[in-house]
């Protein structure tokens, strides 16, 4: 038996060859840039006929208008709305992984059924987009199931 500071290193032999099982925690993808639905609260309390009474170089009076949100995109500034919001068009969900997204997992998640996009983040997060003719549930399963399978029997 071999100790180093008091701790017996056969039992550590014992914790490093313990089989961590393969997890992924699945949660609803929030977007970014909130809920369109903040833009309906938006309310001038400084001047509620939205007509300032500031006037401008050319003599007009200075009309405020609600605040609108843009994105940036290789297009120009596209508004967004509920008709361009990312979060309203697909169904996303995050998937948080206890392994390593190799290229190999990638290709296997990309194989399943309802997967319409996906993409990875960090080594062990990513995200998917599940079809509207899909069930979020079965998919998400189905993805668990494959991975489980090929990590428990080291076929990656």
């Amino acid at each position: 038996m071999y100790l180093i500071d008091g701790f017996n290193l056969s039992i550590l032999g014992v914790f490093m060859s313990i089989k961590k099982e393969p997890l992924i925690i699945w949660q609803k993808w929030l977007d970014p840039f909130g809920d369109d639905s903040e833009e309906s609260k938006w309310t001038d309390y400084e001047n509620e006929h939205m007509i300032d009474t500031k006037i401008d170089e050319e003599n007009k009076p200075i009309i405020k208008g609600r605040p609108v949100k843009v994105i940036a995109s290789p297009m120009g500034l596209i508004p967004y709305s509920e008709h361009t919001a990312s979060g309203r068009i697909f169904n996303f969900w995050t998937g948080h992984s206890n392994f390593n997204l190799s290229d190999n997992i990638i290709d296997y998640i990309e194989q399943i059924d309802g997967v319409e996009t996906l993409d990875v983040f960090t080594r062990y997060r990513f995200r998917i987009a599940i079809g509207k003719c899909f069930d979020d549930s079965i998919v998400m399963n189905s993805i668990n199931q494959k991975l489980y399978s090929i990590l428990n029997n080291h076929e990656h």
